[in-house]
């Protein structure tokens, strides 16, 4: 394995501790201060690099990795606001970027604007050799996307009681997808089906996202009232254009003899959907009596809008189900679809305060979801061509009830018991016809408990406790029973040392189905503050996850039913570090984490895929505060990704980073 170098030579900041007192700049009649980061990084990367990609994604190039600035108006000197911050971090090519801007005027207004920007990459090595030598098999789904969120929030203060909002939020998410596709159409063959299900190819799929979401509100206190109204308008529109990149391409199940006859020349498809609605959001809260307070709600919202997908493919298929004959094709097709989803949501709920130590709380939510899809195809397979129409509606209807009671008997013991019943009504028509397979009425039940006690400084413990039992399952994995629970305890017998530990069980089962799953996990840490200047800390995870099932492909030849599914997997997690200044203005610090991830994840007949893994990382660094000048820091970091049984996903590094901290 060769090494991967970074050297990123930069202006790193965020606090003025690397520096002696800076007096603020008064400039428009605020007395400002703040902190920049500017730096260049240089990247070499050894291994697998969408590997690297994925798990740190540090490129090279100029980077604003750090800006802060923060204004407070002199008494009396600024009509315009009080006080204003901005902040930024990550600009310029760093996966996750982000800047906040704030000014507020005391009883008059508050500004917030917010901006994200975070890469995202996933790309499996599926030209990798495989454990069995079979080909095809890896997942074959890639991406690499930005996502992009902003808000602006403006809220006004018309008076004590009476405030006017207004907000815009919008998220965005670009890039470019890789999946993979069987080449299925409205009117096929079950011969065809055969060939769909053998013949799923690697195409390319663009996408572009983008939702808004604009609002205006109202705010009102009264006595012990409050109301809160929000009216305004929200859309949401994706669009994907495929096709393939290479002719011929040939099906990802290369090792199907049939198949290498069978290939793709040239596809495309356009699917595209645009949704709208009005936004009607009302919630209050207020007392009733002294000792019973009420709070409720009233969600509206109705999306509707066109949707639509376009496909044209053609190559060679079968023409017989075991794939011994084959010929040419060439196949389009064409789909409308209007779609409306109303959407309401009622909350009521009260909390009665039957004494000082004991409180009875009472919630009530009814949800209504409806999906109505008319959609009319039309199909062209050479001379045949086939058209129709679909109407598919979803009614979905949720009773919600919550009863919990909170007892407080003295101040270190707070225990929450309750239980929650569920009623859900889920019905599915095609055509005005119920369909029996999706139409279900479901009853849940779980009783809930919490316990949050403190004796003494020394010693806190925190356990949260939940039993859930469906009378009908849905899917072939979703539980009749799920039992689990999480305790917290932390231990602290002097103010410079402290314990905790955390554990979570967790048990799900479907007798029908054969399915079941657990979960078991714990995590200790301890930490010891010598003093202000030398602490240590160590700790330990280990989570466990086992899940079995069946499962039963239903289109195209058998036996492909009732194979086992198994996914097993450990991971340990060792962690440790410590800090200590030996001398004034110099300080050392050093962490690391080792990761070991073993088990197997498998399907019957065939070999797993997906085993151990080892994924260690530690970090040193060291700096020294220069007077009047900032902190010079030096910081190397070793980090290497080994998988057992798939080494082609594997990478190494080694990180060097030389930094400078400057306030003004």
């Amino acid at each position: 394995m060769t090494t991967k170098i970074t050297i990123a030579v930069a202006l790193l900041s965020g606090s003025l501790l690397a520096q002696d007192s800076v007096k603020p700049l008064t400039w428009g009649g605020f007395e400002n201060t703040g902190s920049t980061t500017f730096g260049y990084r240089f990247t070499d990367v050894s291994g697998y690099q969408p590997k690297f990609q994925e798990l740190f994604n540090l490129r090279d190039g100029p980077r604003l990795l750090d800006f802060s600035l923060f204004g407070k108006a002199k008494e009396d000197a600024n009509r315009f606001a009080d006080d204003y911050s901005l902040t930024a971090s990550g600009i310029g090519g760093e996966p996750f970027a982000s800047a906040q801007l704030t000014v507020r005027k005391s009883r008059l207004y508050d500004l917030r604007a917010n901006f994200r920007q975070s890469y995202y990459y996933w790309d499996r090595n599926d030209a990798a050799a495989l454990p069995s030598g079979v080909g095809g098999l890896t997942s074959n789904h890639d991406w690499a996307t930005v996502r992009k969120l902003g808000s602006l929030n403006l809220l006004v203060h018309a008076t004590n009681n009476l405030k006017f909002s207004f907000e815009y939020y919008r998220n965005t998410r670009s890039g470019a997808t890789f999946t993979t596709r069987s080449l299925d159409y409205f009117g096929s063959s079950a011969t065809w089906g055969s060939f769909a299900r053998a013949d799923p190819y690697y195409l390319f799929a663009p996408l572009n996202e983008v939702s808004n979401r604009v609002t205006g509100g109202i705010d009102y206190s009264v006595k012990n009232w409050t109301l809160h109204y929000r009216l305004g308008y929200q859309s949401f529109e994706d669009a994907v254009d495929g096709k393939n990149l290479s002719s011929p391409l040939l099906s990802i199940n290369v090792n199907d003899p049939s198949t290498r006859k069978e290939p793709l020349n040239a596809a495309s498809w356009s699917d595209f959907r645009r949704l709208t609605t009005p936004v009607s959001e009302f919630s209050y809260t207020g007392k009733l009596l002294s000792r019973l307070e009420a709070r409720g709600g009233y969600l509206f919202y109705r999306y509707s809008g066109p949707a639509s997908l376009d496909m044209s493919f053609d190559g060679i298929n079968r023409t017989n189900s075991a794939g011994t004959a084959d010929a040419a094709y060439a196949v389009s097709l064409s789909t409308r679809a209007q779609v409306t989803e109303p959407n309401q949501v009622l909350d009521q709920g009260l909390t009665f305060k039957v004494n000082e130590w004991w409180s009875t709380m009472f919630d009530y939510r009814y949800s209504h979801f409806t999906v109505d899809s008319n959609a009319q195809f039309r199909s062209v397979n050479g001379n045949t061509v086939t058209s129709g129409t679909s109407l598919d509606q979803w009614r979905i209807a949720a009773h919600t009830l919550d009863l919990n009671m909170a007892f407080t008997p003295m101040a270190s013991l707070l225990v929450r018991a309750g239980i929650r019943y569920l009623n859900t009504d889920i019905r599915m028509l095609q055509d005005g016809v119920l369909d029996d397979g999706r139409t279900k009425h479901i009853n849940t039940v779980w009783p809930i408990g919490s316990l949050y006690y403190q004796p003494t400084k020394m010693l806190t413990v925190r356990a949260d406790v939940e039993s859930s039992t469906n009378g009908t399952s849905y899917t072939r994995v979703t539980p009749h029973t799920d039992v689990g629970g999480r305790f917290v305890v932390r231990v602290r017998p002097t103010d410079k040392f402290y314990i905790e530990d955390t554990a979570i069980v967790r048990n799900r089962k479907l007798l029908d189905t054969d399915f079941h799953s657990t979960v078991r996990s714990n995590a200790f840490t301890a930490t010891y503050e010598f003093n202000p200047k030398y602490s240590v800390f160590a700790g330990f995870s280990y989570d466990s996850l086992f899940a079995s099932d069946f499962v039963s492909f239903l289109r195209g030849t058998g036996p492909l039913t009732n194979l086992a599914l198994r996914d097993q997997t450990v991971n340990r997690v060792w962690q440790g570090g410590l800090k200590v200044e030996p001398y004034r203005r110099l300080g050392i610090s050093i962490t690391g984490n080792y990761v070991r991830s073993t088990g197997l994840g498998e399907i019957a007949g065939e070999l797993p895929l997906y085993g151990p893994m080892k994924f260690p990382y530690a970090t040193g660094s060291i700096y020294y505060d220069v007077p009047q000048l900032g902190r010079l820091t030096v910081q190397v970091q070793r980090t290497y990704y080994i998988e057992q049984i798939v080494p082609g996903n594997n990478f190494g590094a080694n990180l060097v980073t030389i930094a400078w901290t400057r306030g003004f």
